[in-house]
């Protein structure tokens, strides 16, 4: 997809926020890759496009891919396309598993900006024992959390599962916007927010510890 069909400022972005995130974004010791599937006949996909190449005009360490969904099922096959748009952070063209469904405005920009950070580097700190117990997690685990962009809890969620995602190959962790997808809303009985599917069997509510986390998905391995 040619990225100049996309507008290089995000109107999501105040000054004020800008400067916020540069002071974050100037803190990355490594790299890191944003590849975005969106559908530019639709509003949330280009609100979306728009934000992910804004942040990524920010700093020297990000890049920016944008793609359409049947490319995007060729070359990045490993990101589910489902549910549009959808931006994936990637390092050295490695999907990292962690993914957003929607658009990542309101309180889930401080999820998407630690989302860089946790990959990029350095990153959030986390126990040691920690990372080491979830090295070893061998099962495949997908996190699904369902959030709103006015939720002033579900953030801290999704950034909790995608820390552990950063650190755990076997961890994806996906927020979707509950608000853009009624379907899902029907399929999941979303009735409260946040709420975190694992592996479409078990059922959390609310927010958890990283510790808390890794005991659930550890108790249905």
């Amino acid at each position: 997809m040619d990225i100049e069909k996309i507008a290089p400022k995000s109107g999501l972005l105040t000054p004020e926020l800008e400067e916020q995130l540069r002071s974050v974004l100037g803190k990355l010791t490594g790299e890191a890759q944003i590849a975005c599937v969106v559908d530019l006949s639709d509003r949330s996909s280009v609100e979306m496009a728009e934000l992910v190449r804004h942040i990524a005009g920010m700093s020297d360490k990000l890049t920016c891919q944008f793609y359409e969904p049947q490319e995007a099922e060729t070359l990045l096959p490993e990101i589910d396309c489902s549910l549009l748009p959808v931006t994936a952070v990637l390092r050295q063209g490695q999907y990292m598993g962690i993914a957003f469904h929607g658009v990542t405005g309101g309180k889930e920009l401080n999820s998407f900006v630690l989302a860089l950070y946790n990959v990029a580097g350095p990153g959030q700190e986390m126990d040691k024992r920690l990372q080491k117990k979830l090295g070893k997690l061998a099962q495949k685990t997908e996190l699904k959390i369902f959030v709103s962009l006015s939720c002033h809890h579900c953030a801290n969620q999704v950034i909790i599962c995608q820390q552990m995602a950063a650190h755990a190959a076997s961890i994806e962790a996906k927020m979707i916007d509950a608000r853009l997808y009624p379907q899902v809303v029907e399929q999941y009985k979303i009735e409260r927010i946040p709420m975190t599917v694992i592996n479409d069997r078990e059922v959390v509510m609310g927010v958890k510890t990283v510790e808390e986390m890794y005991e659930l998905i550890k108790s249905i391995q």
